[in-house]
């Protein structure tokens, strides 16, 4: 019975694993976005989980089927669900709003999606509950491994043992038997070390290939209100909040004087960013020019182009009084780095007013969290009361 058991845990995960390589191998900045929702690793480590981590699947889910090295390809599954386990857990406590990624789809969720911590975490838990069984009791039936042991013992004599054989000859026949055994194990051990070393490759051959096939463009930058657009490594020593109105003549003057320091900072890791773009004065722009700006920068996040987007609008900002339209706002659309495909999705986006309601959101979020002037500058949650080039940075040597 066991054994049956084992068999269709087997072929489960055969299943789970082959329908996370079809999701995603045809989509590698798929895979990796759904990688960086995590927020947990530089970004060249994202992309290398993301572009082998299906190629590993398929892999996977090869050995599973057929039946071989099924320890092997049942504790690697254990260890990666575990990990899974341990970043859905980090996102839910970290407040993210991001997509499993179980089955194949992942990510940051779009604004007015709600997450599924509690389902997302049960699956993943029971599936490495079943790897883990799995790795334990790795005797199934229809496997190659059988056939691997078959094999090594072929080689080895039989001694057939009568009723009235001596003693002797039943112990050679025991050592035999034993001996069969032994050579099948350590066939199945080097089936298992072979299928390490093809799960290796198999990741070096995803990295390649999907890094040849996918574009140089950016991928979207996660947008939430609790973040904002986050900036930077998730791995930086520090976290820098900045407060923003686009029609905040003092925003200006800060990025202008503080903007090469900042994106120092960035560079080298020794901060991250989280920019929460509010719209506080829409009643000094009859257009509500605040807040059009404000969506037109997080359509920009939707490019993977914020922060080139970000420095645009504000170096380009009008006066109080003055209008700038939608039209002007996506035309700056290619200085920033926004083009082809993503232009007409970022043109989409803003004509749509698919951010309105988030940033009505976000400076409302602003406001109970005590945030009532811009700019406004936190690090490491401590406000910065001196917002100028030497305030924000004395502030992030105290943090240091």
């Amino acid at each position: 019975m066991r054994v049956w058991v084992a068999t269709v845990v087997r072929l489960g995960l055969a299943a789970v694993w082959a329908w996370v390589a079809v999701a995603r191998i045809g989509d590698p900045a798929a895979s990796v976005d759904a990688v960086r929702a995590y927020q947990l690793l530089p970004d060249p480590l994202e992309r290398g989980i993301g572009y082998g981590l299906p190629f590993v699947a398929l892999a996977l889910a090869v050995l599973l089927l057929v039946g071989l090295a099924v320890r092997v390809a049942a504790a690697v599954s254990a260890v990666l669900f575990l990990l899974q386990l341990g970043g859905l857990v980090a996102a839910a406590a970290r407040g993210l709003r991001i997509a499993c990624g179980c089955l194949g789809s992942g990510g940051v969720l779009p604004v007015g999606r709600s997450t599924s911590y509690p389902r997302d975490i049960a699956v993943v838990a029971v599936l490495l509950v079943l790897a883990a069984g799995l790795a334990w009791w790795p005797q199934t039936r229809f496997a190659l491994d059988d056939a691997v042991r078959r094999s090594a013992a072929s080689g080895l004599p039989e001694e057939r043992v009568g009723p009235r054989r001596t003693a002797e000859a039943r112990r050679r026949q025991a050592e035999l038997a034993e001996a069969r055994a032994a050579a099948g194990q350590q066939r199945v051990r080097l089936a298992g070390a072979l299928a390490g070393v093809l799960l290796i490759v198999a990741a070096g051959i995803g990295i390649g290939v999907q890094a040849v096939r996918t574009p140089n463009a950016p991928s979207p930058q996660p947008v939430s209100i609790a973040n904002g657009v986050e900036v930077g490594r998730s791995g930086a020593r520090m976290t820098i909040d900045l407060y923003e109105d686009p029609l905040c003549a003092n925003c200006k003057t800060f990025l202008e004087t503080a903007g090469p320091q900042l994106q120092t900072w960035l560079d080298s890791s020794t901060a991250k960013i989280k920019y929460h773009v509010v719209s506080y004065l829409n009643g000094q722009s009859p257009t509500k020019y605040p807040s059009r700006a404000a969506e037109a920068m997080y359509c920009a996040a939707d490019a993977g182009r914020f922060r080139e987007y970000h420095d645009i609008v504000f170096g380009d900002q009008p006066t109080p009084g003055a209008d700038i339209t939608n039209d002007e706002l996506i035309a700056e659309g290619p200085r920033a780095g926004i083009t082809g495909a993503q232009q007409t999705a970022f043109a989409q986006c803003v004509k749509s007013g698919k951010y309105a309601d988030f940033v009505l959101r976000i400076s409302d979020r602003a406001n109970q969290d005590g945030i009532f002037a811009t700019p406004t500058l936190l690090v490491d949650g401590k406000p910065v009361q001196d917002v100028s080039l030497g305030g924000v940075t004395a502030a992030v040597n105290a943090a240091l």
